[in-house]
């Protein structure tokens, strides 16, 4: 097992990966999360090669980072990138943010299986656009995200969703300035169409748990008569849902501040109890965190937000000038990248184009990984 002095400016995250990388680094662990994992492990460090930068007094070495889904800081940046695009490439104006939950009793369903918990945005989108359709002849743009963890890091399937406060009409392409979603409506739906997919699942006899078909359909039968949670906000603009929608997307399911100690085979981690209304301490093993986090790394290649109604890319490209000029706004240009060199001093805190003595040093040749 390796030192943590082997890694270099390693964080937390990474020194839970290394402490317990006999539990999650063998053939039988997912292999999704296992590359993941792997590749936060070596970010920024010889494993995965780098470039070398001179000056005429000195050299400088900037390893590579990750790109990993699993890594803070890598996140942290790919979150960045992610708010820009999106801040450009939506309309300004009055949005919704509908959030579709469900009883926990079905959590463990979508956490048995990643292809029904992936049908949730759609079928949120589904619920979403079939209503401004039957209600006000419109359609409207969604980008439903869905949401997987809890603060304890325990599986917690549920979806948010951005929607447009208004609609372009089928009839004639004028725009709806409002709309307006009543809650239990749409939870019904939300209701129907989820428990449909379940009971589908188990005619196919998909399900691979513990529980008999028979309890199983007890479970549905309970729950489809229960009445669940929907919730509707309304925005003045797109800004607080691309914050707090970023933390989901491309960034880990845990800030690096939460987390209070590691030690003797434990981690500890802040949590906020939503019925206390204070944070509380969480403890729980090396592994046992692991395999938490591992829950919620994506599949690979697999988009994890897609866009539905009019953001859908086709329907978008279409529709995007008439929106744009019904709202009274300008649209905005694909951002650049921010230029490598500011993208370099972000993640490594240095200037690749300066030495200390602020001299100009220049890219000299790269650096081949080294066997791990």
């Amino acid at each position: 097992m390796p030192k943590l002095s082997e890694v270099p400016r390693s964080t937390k995250l990474q020194q839970i990966l290394i402490l317990g990388r006999d539990h999650w680094d063998h053939d039988g662990y997912d292999p999704d999360s296992r590359r993941a994992f792997r590749l936060a492990f070596q970010c920024k460090t010889p494993a995965l090669g780098g470039r070398v930068f001179a000056s005429e007094n000195e050299e400088g070495v900037f390893y590579n980072t990750c790109k990993s889904p699993a890594c803070p800081s890598c996140g942290h940046w790919s979150t960045i990138q992610w708010q820009r695009q999106r801040f450009c490439a939506l309309p300004e104006g009055p949005y919704l943010g509908i959030t579709f939950t469900m009883p926990n009793t079905l959590w463990p369903l979508f956490a048995h299986s990643p292809r029904l918990c992936r049908k949730l945005p759609e079928i949120a989108a589904h619920v979403i656009g079939s209503y401004a359709r039957v209600r006000y002849g419109i359609e409207v743009g969604v980008m439903p995200i869905l949401h997987t963890f809890t603060g304890k890091l325990q599986f917690n399937s549920h979806v948010h969703a951005l929607v447009t406060g208004g609609g372009l009409k089928t009839s004639n392409s004028e725009w709806r300035l409002r709309i307006f979603f009543v809650r239990d409506k749409l939870m019904r739906s939300w209701q129907r169409l989820v428990i449909a997919l379940l009971r589908g699942t188990l005619d196919a006899g998909q399900f691979d748990l513990e529980m008999g078909c028979d309890e199983l359909e007890d479970l549905l039968q309970h729950e489809e008569k229960r009445k669940w949670i929907v919730h509707v906000q309304a925005f003045h603009g797109k800004e607080h849902f691309l914050r707090y929608a970023g933390r989901y997307v491309r960034r880990p399911p845990i800030a690096q501040w939460r987390i209070l100690a590691i030690e003797d085979g434990f981690v500890r981690f802040w949590c906020k109890d939503r019925r206390l209304h204070r944070w509380v301490v969480v403890q729980c093993t090396i592994e046992e965190f692991i395999d938490r986090w591992s829950q919620h790394i994506p599949k690979r290649y697999r988009h994890a937000v897609r866009h539905f109604g009019l953001f859908a890319p086709r329907r978008w490209t279409q529709v995007a000038a008439t929106v744009f000029a019904n709202l009274g706004t300008k649209q905005r240009q694909r951002p650049k990248r921010l230029p490598w060199a500011i993208a370099i001093q972000s993640q490594f805190g240095r200037n690749p184009q300066l030495d200390k003595n602020d001299q100009p040093m220049k890219f000299v040749r790269h650096l081949a990984p080294a066997p791990v």
